[in-house]
């Protein structure tokens, strides 16, 4: 095995060299694809429904620094403070406007994605240790003084281990959707410890106790699956896909109980020249539209698959999360955790109907 700072450099070097270069290559301008309506300051629009949402005076603002690599980004809003991982470091940070940056897990397991059962507990997508956990205290009780209660909910699929979890959504009835691409691991694909053919997305029914848990294969077909989020009326379920060759996103129609009814395929980018960033973590506001982590910051798209708008952004934009009432964003990127102020006079007309 390899030592830490060994698999910290790994994980590093892989996302600046591919990840980055998954943009350089220039085959086809973006403007080919579809003509910006205005460009003001970071803010590329397409729709002018856009400006329903986005506040085009705002600018983005840096929180806090230093990190390895930022990640997974999940707002509590019932005490107002967010969770976020630094993956290679090790570790879950805390963020609230009042006491600023604090640690809240030195040893979560190399953890990515992070989201929230139906009784509020904390499951993190342990991409290091291959795993899934839920921390059984209480995501608000929780001290960094105090030894975590982890519960490891899934590690395996048919006897054979997951690749790395990546991040994950939760359904109205408490299914757990997750992606399980090889990031996690040293050699990817090649990675001799890898023992699964393929990268997944899963479905974990029953996601509370650990001795209950049933899990089955949505989809085994995606190269890279990354990002994963619901729909407001957890009708439909998005993906989003990190392939250097094939970057795109998804999006799956469900039953009520969360089952697949069909797949389409969402949205793909254009390459484009010079910009950083691959499809990575996304999240869905409640009027349905997606905001999805993409090359050169961050893409918005309404539910009829149409780009409404783009935030051109510096460095590599990894994931997000919807704060104080969906008027503000937090972004990590590379080492950074950001903020970005949203309208806050929204309408009713935003109201999501599918």
């Amino acid at each position: 095995m390899v030592t830490m700072s060994h698999k910290c450099l790994d994980f590093v070097t892989w996302k600046a060299l591919v990840f980055a270069s998954l943009w350089v290559t220039s085959m086809m301008s973006f403007c080919a694809q579809v003509n910006a309506v205005e460009r003001t300051g970071i803010y590329s629009i397409y729709d002018q429904a856009a400006l329903q949402l986005l506040d085009i005076s705002q600018n983005y603002a840096v929180v806090a620094d230093g990190f390895e690599w930022a990640e997974g980004p999940l707002w509590f809003a019932d005490e107002e403070f967010l969770l976020f991982s630094d993956i290679p470091a090790n570790k879950i940070y805390r963020y609230d406007e009042k006491r600023g940056l604090t640690e809240f897990l030195t040893d979560s397991g190399f953890s990515n994605g992070l989201c929230r059962n139906g009784k509020g507990q904390l499951l993190m997508m342990q991409s290091r240790t291959r795993q899934v956990a839920l921390l059984n205290q209480s995501p608000q009780a929780h001290s960094i003084d105090t030894k975590p209660d982890l519960n490891v909910l899934m590690r395996d699929y048919q006897g054979k281990r997951l690749n790395s979890p990546n991040d994950c959504a939760v359904h109205a009835n408490g299914t757990l959707f997750f992606t399980d691409p090889p990031y996690g691991l040293a050699g990817q694909l090649n990675d001799p410890l890898k023992e699964l053919s393929f990268q997944g997305i899963f479905r974990v029914t029953d996601n509370v106790t650990g001795d209950q848990n049933e899990i089955t294969l949505v989809d085994d077909s995606l190269t890279f699956p990354n990002g994963i989020a619901l729909s407001p009326d957890h009708k439909w379920l998005y993906v989003a896909v990190s392939d250097q060759h094939q970057p795109a996103w998804y999006r799956y129609r469900l039953s009520e109980q969360g089952d697949i009814l069909a797949k389409e395929l969402f949205y793909t980018p254009e390459q484009s020249t010079n910009e950083v960033g691959a499809p990575d973590g996304l999240k869905v506001h409640s009027n349905g539209w997606v905001f999805a982590t993409g090359p050169g910051g961050i893409w918005i798209f309404n539910q009829n698959q149409q780009l409404l708008a783009r935030i051109h952004l510096p460095g590599f934009t990894a994931n997000l999360a919807f704060a104080d009432n969906e008027t503000l964003l937090y972004l990590t990127s590379d080492n950074e955790l950001r903020k970005l102020r949203l309208q806050t006079n929204t309408t009713q007309s935003l109201i999501f109907s599918p």
